[in-house]
């Protein structure tokens, strides 16, 4: 199995829907990748709304299995609340795309899901 350095710019695109706002909605930022060893941790910088997350993996071949974790905009519908929990991702044969699903609570405490998309840029 080819193995893929993921070091670099990538874009984090995840999907939800809202609890307070009826409808499906999109959470994207730009993140660097590091990784050292089998350890890969993606980190963005706030993106316009003030929103920041942090995923952290365990990288076996092409699946990463981890945490996510997000400061929610300060200015949005959240109010800079906390949001995390677990994903696993699988990086697509060409190296240039992870694809997969988060799982967390939301404002309600009930758990949900989705899918969540890393491209390389």
């Amino acid at each position: 199995m080819k193995d893929f350095d993921v070091s670099g710019a990538w874009r984090s695109v995840y999907h939800y829907t809202s609890t307070s706002t009826s409808g499906e909605f999109t959470s994207e930022h730009d993140v660097e990748i590091l990784t050292v060893g089998n350890q890969v941790v993606m980190q963005s910088k706030p993106n316009e709304s003030g929103s920041y997350i942090l995923l952290r993996f365990s990288r076996d071949e092409r699946i990463l299995t981890g945490t996510w974790y997000e400061q929610t905009s300060p200015t949005g519908d959240y109010k800079g609340v906390t949001y995390y929990g677990a994903i696993q991702l699988i990086l697509d044969e060409d190296g240039q795309t992870f694809r997969g699903k988060y799982v967390g609570f939301n404002r309600h405490m009930l758990v949900q899901s989705g899918d969540w998309k890393i491209t390389r840029i």
